[in-house]
């Protein structure tokens, strides 16, 4: 059976494994840049709440200061003098620092009575000196691009304090550089006038909710990134404004870099795998010319090996027709020659039998058997042979049966294919000696037993001969392959797919003191090994 290519699974594994990088990679890229855009939002929120603390923190030290001024004893316009309070109040915008705001003195008719700097002047007039004489605490006015803070003095009339929205250090250097064009950034009150504002010009329609932060997606389908934050001191609102493109600017460049370590290392994965998989295919390639150079070498060495035999064969019987044609061969001698006819003849039938054998996978006769009785009646059948190379057959069973279920005739062929190959390992030239030459005097003893080991069933054959070359014992059991001067090559072959074909296996290993043991495992007791291509009772 062909072996499966590689090359294909490794390609396949390997765009499996670019995928699940990429889609990996994909997902993660796609978590980080969100996680980024939310740190960024963040950022803008921790911004624009720390300016919109730092300007209510101010404007209450404004209403505070004005409320201190309002209280001095030298304040009071009912003697219409306000040199005294000219002087009090030049020392206190000499010592603030509040807002840079001008002070303003207005009477109770809202009348500029003196401002420092000079021209300065509140917006609110009349009506911030009655709301705050009405109140009669600071209040804070606020009026377009300006918020006034007016706090009654004696007289009806109040002192102002005047902060300009037209200065640009109202939000600080930070605020206005996030607010850069398109974006913007405004104080303002909801629904009254805009105190101020900076940085680009933002759709109208990005109004603030009051929710602190959100995205929003204009007429254009354009996305803006709103963030705003309240004062407590006054109605208003600090509202920054962004474009998403401004926003994530900041991660375009990490997000590329990632992009491009993803994309490297599922190219990579690909050139990787794609380069393993190209050079897999060669080398299968280069094996499989290999295994088929090997496979016709061993065709060639099994035909001209089976050619010897019939050779042989034919040869004997040719002497053999020749002499019975002949006619003049005495009785004994014409059954002398008729048997040895035969026996050729049985030769060739043997080798037609091996090679049908392997060729087409065995079909089973399955009953229960006992291993006792095939190991017995192979030593039996090998009596001849053990006779010719002069060896001893040694049996070792049991006395409680071995029980197996199998097919009696194919066992039986394994098991003798496994005691010939014992006997002819100690025959003529086993041991190194030229053909011909007298066998060197050593004990030759081949032994086969049977037993029952840890749930299995095991056929055993062992020999006293030279024991296996290493360069044999990793092909032993491949189909011709023999180091014997004549043969198929295919004994242990055989051997091999008789037990596989009963789910079992064939082994061989070293036998303490010199030569060989071999083994046929099979499964113990009455389980049906046979395969499912293998049905019972179909016959060979």
């Amino acid at each position: 059976m062909p072996r499966p290519r590689l090359a294909p699974v490794l390609l396949l594994v390997t765009l499996f494994a670019a995928a699940a990088v990429g889609g990996t990679g994909a997902f993660l890229l796609a978590r980080y840049r969100a996680a980024a855009v939310r740190a960024a939002a963040e950022k803008q929120a921790l911004l624009v709440d720390a300016r919109a603390h730092l300007v209510n923190d101010e404007l209450s030290r404004l209403v505070a200061e004005m409320t201190r001024l309002s209280r001095l004893a030298d304040v009071d316009l009912a003697d219409n003098n306000p040199e005294p309070e000219k002087r009090v109040l030049r020392i206190a915008v000499r010592d603030t620092v509040l807002f840079s705001a001008a002070i303003a003195i207005l009477d109770g008719q809202g009348g500029l009575v003196w401002a420092e700097p000079h021209g300065a002047r509140p917006a609110g007039g009349a009506a911030l000196v009655g709301e705050a004489q009405g109140r009669g605490h600071a209040v804070v006015w606020l009026a377009d691009h300006e918020i006034d803070v007016a706090a009654p003095v004696a007289g009806h009339g109040a002192i102002v304090g005047v902060v300009s929205g037209r200065l640009r250090d109202l939000f600080g250097g930070a605020l206005q550089a996030a607010a850069r064009a398109p974006g913007g950034v405004v104080l303002e009150s909801p629904g009254g006038p805009l105190i101020a504002a900076a940085g680009g010009a933002a759709p109208p329609a990005l109004q603030g909710d009051g929710r602190g932060q959100r995205w929003v997606e204009d007429p254009s389908h354009h996305t803006w990134l709103v963030t705003e934050a309240r004062l407590t001191s006054a109605p208003l609102v600090l509202r920054l404004v962004q474009p998403e493109a401004v926003v994530t600017a900041g991660i375009s460049g990490p997000f590329r870099n990632l992009l491009a370590v993803v994309a490297g290392a599922v190219l990579l994965a690909v050139a990787g795998g794609g380069f393993l998989a190209f050079a897999l295919g060669r080398l299968e390639r280069a094996d499989e010319e290999l295994r088929r150079s090997r496979e016709l070498a061993a065709v060639g060495r099994t035909s001209a090996a089976i050619a010897h035999e019939v050779k042989n064969s034919l040869n004997g019987l040719s002497v053999a027709l020749d002499l019975l044609a002949a006619g003049r061969a005495p009785p004994d001698a014409a059954r002398q020659v008729h048997a040895q006819a035969r026996a050729e003849i049985g030769r060739l039938r043997g080798v037609a039998e091996d090679l049908t054998l392997f060729a087409a996978p065995p079909r089973l006769e399955l009953r229960p058997l006992d291993l006792r009785g095939l190991s017995r009646n192979a030593a039996e059948a090998s009596a001849d042979l053990s006779a010719e190379v002069g060896a001893t057959v040694e049996l070792r069973l049991p006395a409680a049966p071995v029980p197996v279920r199998g097919d009696e005739g194919k066992l039986l062929s394994a098991a003798l294919n496994l005691v010939r190959n014992g006997l002819e390992a100690m025959g003529p030239g086993a041991f190194g000696e030229p053909l011909g030459a007298p066998p060197p005097a050593r004990e030759r003893r081949l032994v086969v037993g049977a037993r029952a080991d840890r749930g299995e069933a095991v056929l055993e054959v062992g020999d006293t001969g030279a024991g296996l070359a290493p360069e044999v014992r990793a092909r032993l059991f491949e189909p011709f392959v023999s180091t014997k001067r004549t043969g198929t090559g295919l004994g242990l072959a055989i051997a091999r797919r008789v037990a596989e074909a009963h789910g079992g296996r064939v082994e061989a290993a070293d036998r303490p003191g010199g030569g060989t043991l071999f083994r046929i495992v099979l499964p113990l007791g009455g389980d049906d090994p046979a395969r499912e291509d293998a049905p019972p009772g179909a016959g060979t």
